[in-house]
């Protein structure tokens, strides 16, 4: 079968990466327990290279008295009420939506892989920051899975930061004061300004 024209552009197939394609800048793997992750001089280093940003994360939290924790992303250290976040959910068969505006953070997802489950169990996110670098307000959009005892399904999240300043940390941490465990991993990539 062949492979579909998109996937080689992405893959930056036929020598050398594609303009659209998405360049790994940064990982952090976690060999023990760590409070928060967060990505620093961001505008210094890919503002002038990168149009659009992407998290890809596989987490689980410390947290053992609930099947699943919320994670969080911020910028710039701002944890005042100045982000919006709106939630599609869908498990056990059903399907909710939840948003709300002046929060402290964005939601990535409500459902990460707590010590609770099982082990092997992590939690995998994939998030989009549009345009991070413009004079603009930033948008963020992440979707995320569990399975799990006590839940199952996936989330679809979407987010505001009210602020025009060139995004230049990324935070991410748990919501309920747990901490991320040994296993987790936080990867940053780029698309190139075209």
């Amino acid at each position: 079968m062949p492979i579909p024209l998109g996937v080689l552009a992405v893959a930056g197939a036929g020598g050398g990466a594609a303009t659209n394609a998405f360049e790994l800048l940064e990982t952090q793997t976690l060999s023990g327990t760590q409070a928060s992750i967060t990505f620093s001089n961001l505008n210094t280093n890919y503002g002038s290279t990168y149009q659009h940003l992407q998290l890809r994360l596989v987490t689980r939290t410390s947290r053992t008295d609930a099947d699943s924790d919320p994670i969080l992303i911020r910028f710039n250290s701002d944890s005042g009420n100045n982000y919006a976040r709106h939630g599609l959910r869908a498990g056990f068969g059903s399907l909710s939506s939840v948003g709300s505006t002046a929060q402290s953070a964005i939601f990535l997802t409500e459902n990460s892989a707590v010590n609770k489950n099982a082990s092997n169990i992590f939690t995998p996110i994939v998030a989009d920051l549009l345009n991070p670098f413009e004079d603009r307000q930033k948008t963020v959009r992440s979707i995320s899975g569990l399975l799990a005892s006590g839940w199952y399904g996936t989330e679809l999240w979407s987010g505001n930061w009210a602020n025009t300043s060139a995004v230049t940390t990324i935070t991410l941490l748990p919501l309920i004061g747990a901490n991320f465990v040994a296993g987790c991993r936080f990867s940053l990539y780029g698309t190139r300004i075209t």
